[in-house]
């Protein structure tokens, strides 16, 4: 694992995944297409999914998509500060946090399945949470960690 002795490895992976969602999020927010895949007139007895549906529809995953670009840059200045690498401690800590965070994607996938095969109309609601969710909580780890091992 030499690779991840770098800050600017860590905070190079972080920004590039985070830029492809960020561009996925601004270009397919308030698009025709999407918004008319969305149109489920609310069939779903659920509060939270018919919001989340409207939140969709409204295209305001574009803002998603500037927060992610916005904590991208945070990591990748405060990586880029920091003039050491890290040691083994720290090395250990960010590889167990990518592979749980590999792990939770891994056994989400089956729940989406199952979702998707109850009800197909929310589909692209339920997979844009998941993405949405999963990579929001990996970016703000991943910050709270570029920020703990810069007080070192």
């Amino acid at each position: 694992m030499k690779i991840m002795r770098k800050p600017v490895i860590n905070a190079s992976v972080i920004a590039v995944i985070s830029i492809f969602y960020s561009i996925v999020f601004v270009v397919t927010s308030g698009h025709i297409e999407l918004e008319r895949m969305l149109n489920h007139k609310q069939t779903l007895s659920s509060g939270f999914w018919n919001g989340w549906s409207v939140f969709l529809k409204e295209g305001n995953m574009k803002y998603i998509g500037f927060i992610y670009i916005v904590l991208a840059l945070i990591i990748v200045i405060l990586s880029v500060i920091r003039s050491k690498n890290y040691d083994e401690y720290q090395i250990s800590v960010l590889v167990k946090s990518f592979i749980v965070a590999g792990a939770v994607m891994v056994f989400l996938f089956p729940l989406a399945f199952l979702l998707i095969l109850s009800d197909p109309n929310y589909s692209i609601e339920f997979m844009m949470f998941l993405v949405v969710a999963h990579w929001s909580v990996l970016l703000i780890a991943d910050l709270f960690f570029v920020i703990r091992c810069g007080k070192n």
